[in-house]
């Protein structure tokens, strides 16, 4: 009796261990290779690279994820998300000039498409749901942002006049900005001569 009880603890503390551990979370790199394209569209494509089991430096990876002669204007980091089944992505934007890029850009987007959420609840940070255009759309706006208010000027310069003219006719909100009465003045402005 003794050693069957010894047995029965034994098994109740390995289930408890394995069940009450957290899981460690999915953690999912994806990279948006983007340009813009005919009839005021961008060209993209999407790749993704699981990070759960690595700890690889995510820029590096995000290199890696792209096409081997495709060499992209700018790569840069532009979000994060949590998804509901517990995976974190990470997102980055490979903003391509080169045309070895475009066999890797599948999918289009409108350039009217490219719009912050209409509405949000104030409780509620997280939109119910979250589509790729969303998600690229948000890159684009980000990198439209630092194009027009970087001081260093280092991602406007890496750009050709074409791709600084398809910044200039985006609108640049970035999330969690308050004071964003300077930036929609700005994009009327460009968008409204």
């Amino acid at each position: 009796m003794k050693n069957s009880t010894i047995l029965v603890i034994c098994l109740l503390l390995t289930l408890a261990a394995a069940g009450c551990s957290r899981q460690q979370p999915r953690v999912v790199l994806e990279l948006f290779l983007a340009s813009p394209s005919d009839n005021q569209t961008v060209a993209y494509g999407v790749h993704t690279a699981d990070l759960s089991r690595d700890s690889l430096d995510p820029d590096t990876v995000a290199r890696g994820l792209m096409p081997g002669d495709c060499s992209p204007a700018v790569l840069h980091s532009t979000s994060w998300r949590w998804e509901k089944d517990g995976t974190l992505m990470l997102t980055y934007l490979a903003f391509s000039e080169d045309a070895k890029c475009k066999n890797s850009e599948p999918s289009r987007l409108a350039w009217n498409e490219i719009l912050p959420p209409q509405s949000t609840d104030p409780k509620k940070p997280r939109p119910p749901v979250i589509r790729q255009q969303d998600v690229l759309a948000h890159a684009i706006r980000h990198i439209t942002f630092l194009v027009r208010y970087s001081p260093d000027r280092r991602i406007a310069a890496a750009l050709s006049p074409e791709s600084l003219r398809f910044f200039g006719s985006m609108c640049g909100q970035l999330a969690g900005r308050y004071e964003t009465a300077k930036e929609f003045a700005d994009c009327a402005g460009m968008n409204n001569p």
